[in-house]
């Protein structure tokens, strides 16, 4: 015969601890005796995200200042105002684009009065400044291997030609083929220079650079 269920009364019932209460009572009785944890905690919270949040408007506001800035440099006409503006957008403005992009401008207005050492450290500073955009960092390590080659640092002018041919912009891998050949012709690596211009070949058979690739073979 089956166990009866054991009936409880009302009275009994009620007498019994409710979960909820008792749970809400444990949380409290937590609270209370870790209270100055609890506040440090909730303060902590409160600081890191202000901080974040603060750091987001300072950075969106000196992303602006220093756009704002490079623009008014680049109307400049007289060039060493804007060589001192542009400059002066780098250091008050270091970790934006508008600095990136003001590094980039100098190293060409260097490189055109023949500054190769300041046009040098203007690239290399766009470059390690990280927020350029594929294409203008390809075209800015381009300009920098001009610059390494008419300072005579052709062994560095070679190697970082050499790092175009990694992209995928096809008409920078195409200059890349010829600037890397003619530098290891002028170092005097003709089979390494040879070897360049048949991958030129293979990878732009129809280029209209094709016919003079192919003559300065025949004449190696």
């Amino acid at each position: 015969m089956a166990a009866q269920k054991k009936s409880i009364s009302r009275k009994e019932l009620l007498k019994k601890p409710d979960e909820f209460i008792t749970t809400s009572n444990r949380i409290a009785n937590w609270v209370t005796v870790h209270y100055q944890k609890v506040i440090w905690a909730g303060a902590v919270v409160v600081l890191v995200a202000g901080a974040f949040f603060g750091y987001q408007a300072y950075a969106a506001h000196q992303e602006k200042q220093g756009r704002e800035a490079y623009f008014a440099a680049l109307e400049l006409p007289d060039i060493p105002q804007k060589i001192k503006k542009l400059s002066a957008v780098t250091t008050e403005y270091p970790r934006t684009q508008g600095a990136q992009k003001a590094w980039i401008s100098l190293g060409h207005l260097y490189y055109h009065q023949k500054d190769f050492t300041q046009a040098l450290n203007a690239y290399r500073s766009a470059l390690n400044g990280g927020k350029l955009p594929t294409e203008m960092q390809s075209l800015t390590t381009e300009s920098l291997a001009y610059t390494l080659e008419e300072k005579g640092d052709l062994k560095g002018a070679a190697e970082t030609f050499a790092q175009l041919l990694k992209g995928t912009d096809p008409l920078l891998k195409e200059n890349a083929h010829l600037n890397l050949a003619r530098v290891y012709t002028k170092l005097g690596r003709t089979q390494e220079a040879k070897n360049t211009y048949q991958d030129f070949l293979k990878a732009f058979p129809n280029s209209i650079y094709a016919p003079l690739v192919r003559d300065r073979l025949a004449k190696m």
